[in-house]
């Protein structure tokens, strides 16, 4: 197939182009040329404010995947207009264009922060699945919607591995999910909860709050002395996610969790790097 991928240069369509190459005809766009990794793909430079230019970056493509956004960690810097022309603005000519040019399917990025609206990124992101839905409806354009938790880069280890346990997801599972959904010939439209899968039973969850370092421990033995040495912060509750629509349609299967990060941990430990890990970051 013909992919293209907007937002080359971002968090997410760095790990993706590597698990497609080779397999698809790749063209990326993005406002700055792609680092030399990337240089044996064909480039165009596409502002996603402009609909004309990226007319031109969809014209005979496949399949488009659609990334560039202003996130929640930009809602300090960046203003209420500029989420607005990226992220509503964006996705709309995103849309059109592939209509336009013939493109069949759009794989869109959108955000567990949906079901929360308490800002402009999580309006943002209501819109733009609305308006999947209706080129969808409109325009027969396939659209497959990916709802990823938080998966931005990180500072330390030690905050990827917290933002894990308060149910965030690993950069590379959103990959994963995003590759399947590039290659997935069956669903016609479609949003898809992207998180890690949590092995937390019923009674997990109930016992959690009064003592959430014997649940883990249950899972991972040792788990309450490297949260208790290393001041791993654990969330109050926890509420394993549903990715049962993901698993059977695309095929999703999560790889990291926080217990794979705490078996991770471990390993550190018992080599004398533990500390020095935590701290090192992406």
């Amino acid at each position: 197939m013909k992919v293209l991928i907007t937002g080359a240069n971002g968090n997410l369509a760095t790990g993706l182009i590597p698990l497609l190459e080779g397999r698809h005809a790749l063209r990326l766009s993005d406002l700055r040329p792609v680092p030399p990794p990337f240089h044996g793909h064909a480039f165009v430079r596409a502002d996603v404010r402009r609909p004309e230019e990226l007319l031109r970056a969809v014209e005979g493509m496949d399949v488009v995947v659609h990334t560039p956004a202003w996130h929640g960690i930009h809602l300090r810097e960046r203003s209420e207009r500029d989420f607005w022309e990226v992220n509503v603005d964006g996705t709309f000519n995103v849309l059109q264009a592939a209509v336009a040019g013939g493109a069949g399917k759009v794989v869109w990025i959108s955000s567990t922060s949906v079901r929360t609206r308490e800002n402009i990124y999580g309006l943002s992101k209501v819109l733009g699945e609305g308006l999947c839905a209706y080129h969808h409806q409109r325009h027969g354009l396939r659209c497959l919607v990916l709802r990823p938790g938080n998966f931005t880069p990180y500072r330390s280890n030690r905050e990827y591995g917290e933002r894990l346990a308060r149910g965030g997801v690993d950069r590379r599972d959103v990959h994963q999910a995003a590759a399947l959904a590039v290659e997935n010939e069956t669903v016609e439209y479609g949003v898809f909860v992207v998180l890690q899968e949590m092995p937390y039973t019923p009674v997990d969850v109930e016992a959690w709050p009064a003592d959430p370092a014997a649940v883990l421990e249950r899972h991972v033995p040792g788990a309450r002395r490297l949260v208790e040495r290393y001041a791993i912060s654990l969330p109050e509750r926890i509420s394993p996610p549903d990715i049962t629509p993901a698993r059977e349609a695309l095929g999703y299967r999560p790889r990291y969790t926080f217990l794979s990060f705490l078996r991770e941990l471990a390993d550190r430990d018992t080599a004398g790097d533990a500390a020095v890990w935590l701290d090192g970051g992406q």
